[in-house]
């Protein structure tokens, strides 16, 4: 099991943009071979900060998910304000 958060920052004025495209990202993520968690959360310290618990089976199902945001067309690189920043963990129950 594969399984991490990844944080990201938007710039300034994108994240009602940024929340309208994940939303309607999240249920098509979750339906994806190989996915077991995929949850958007917003900071309640800092609204431009966003955080995503995700798990999959493996790093293939992970990379499948990759090329499925491509497939729908999410390419958020433009709204971020710098590259997301992941940490990964071992599930241990």
């Amino acid at each position: 099991m594969l399984t991490f958060i990844a944080k990201l920052t938007v710039k300034p004025g994108c994240e009602a943009e940024f929340e309208r495209i994940m939303r309607a990202a999240v249920p098509k993520v979750r339906e994806e071979p190989g996915n077991h968690a995929y949850l958007f959360h917003r900071s309640t310290e800092n609204p431009r900060v966003y955080m995503f618990y995700e798990e999959y089976d493996d790093q293939a199902a992970l990379d499948a998910h990759r090329a499925h945001l491509k497939e729908m067309g999410i390419d958020l690189r433009g709204m971020l304000e710098g590259p997301p920043v992941l940490e990964f963990y071992e599930r241990l129950v």
